[in-house]
């Protein structure tokens, strides 16, 4: 029993009905089986084995770079195409402003420097004008009428005050045997009674004049020039002579009176002046014309002392160039 157990069969049963079963197969010895297996593997090697030529590797060379992903670069490429013609437009743009720019700032400049002529030559043409006027350059002898700045008219006078009502105080100098004019200058009433060329000639006349009893002072006095209306160029080339004329009359006169003498190679001076004023003929004002008249008048007043040595001719000279002086004040 114990035998039958050790070597046990294999029973096989189909549907119920036992088979009967061979044991056909054939147990080699692995030992034998692996000698062989080695002895084959090593014929084999032996038949399979070649030599292995390798190439020659340069260190320094670089191998060759291949892309392995290549990105969707369409859109990449119009996105850049897109941006370039934008970019050129805007280029465009700006250049077109640049220059319309360019160009109105050019016009602005163009049209300022052209009013700053223009105002120049204007200014230049008035100046022109002005320095005409000033110098008399009155109009043509055409009767049309016209304005000419006159010269300012200095010289150094006696002063005999300042009152609100003058007459009483300018007929008691007169009743003195003494010249007296009022002068209104500043909403001021200004009695002068004597007019010398320069300061210290008037001071030594007025100290003189003080022994007759009448308050004076020396003082120099300057008529402002004005504008005032001619018609001819003669009116103002008179005007301009007999005002540079006065102050070299005024001062004979008064040195005349203060020494009782006079100097005749100064009066035949004077008296070429005075031809060369009344050579001025086409003179219609007659208040222009009376400016004439009066230098004449006191430069026979002072021949006359010449002549006489009565000093009541040196107080009617002074009463012409006072005379002149007044007139001068109100011409307009």
């Amino acid at each position: 029993m114990d035998k039958q157990n050790q070597n046990p069969r294999i029973k096989i049963k189909i549907n119920g009905e036992e088979r009967p079963f061979k044991e056909e197969m054939e147990i080699h010895d692995w030992k034998v089986a692996k000698k062989e297996t080695a002895a084959g593997a090593e014929n084999a090697s032996e038949e399979d084995s070649f030599d292995w030529v390798l190439p020659e590797i340069d260190e320094n060379e670089v191998n060759e770079f291949k892309k392995i992903h290549y990105p969707n670069i369409h859109s990449k490429s119009s996105f850049k195409n897109k941006f370039k013609r934008k970019s050129g437009n805007q280029h465009l743009s700006a250049l077109l402003i640049s220059v319309i720019t360019a160009v109105t700032i050019g016009v602005i400049i163009g049209i300022f420097m052209l009013k700053i002529v223009i105002y120049q030559t204007n200014s230049s043409g008035q100046a022109n004008v002005s320095k005409q006027t000033d110098t008399n350059q009155a109009p043509s002898n055409n009767g049309i009428s016209s304005t000419v700045q006159i010269p300012t008219l200095t010289s150094s006078f006696v002063q005999g005050g300042v009152f609100k009502d003058p007459e009483p105080i300018v007929n008691t100098i007169k009743s003195k045997g003494l010249p007296a004019i009022v002068l209104p200058m500043n909403n001021q009433n200004y009695i002068y009674i004597s007019v010398s060329g320069n300061l210290d000639t008037a001071k030594e006349l007025a100290s003189i004049l003080k022994d007759k009893g009448v308050e004076v002072y020396a003082k120099e006095l300057s008529i402002e020039g004005k504008k005032i209306s001619i018609t001819t160029k003669d009116e103002a080339k008179l005007i301009t002579e007999a005002i540079s004329l006065f102050p070299t009359l005024a001062e004979e006169i008064s040195k005349s009176f203060i020494t009782g003498q006079t100097n005749s190679e100064k009066i035949a001076s004077l008296q070429e002046k005075i031809n060369k004023i009344n050579s001025i003929k086409d003179v219609k004002s007659k208040d222009i014309d009376l400016l004439r008249k009066l230098e004449v008048t006191s430069l026979k007043s002072l021949i006359s002392f010449k002549d006489l040595q009565n000093k009541e001719e040196l107080m009617d000279a002074q009463m012409s160039l006072l005379t002149f002086v007044e007139k001068i004040n109100q011409l307009k």
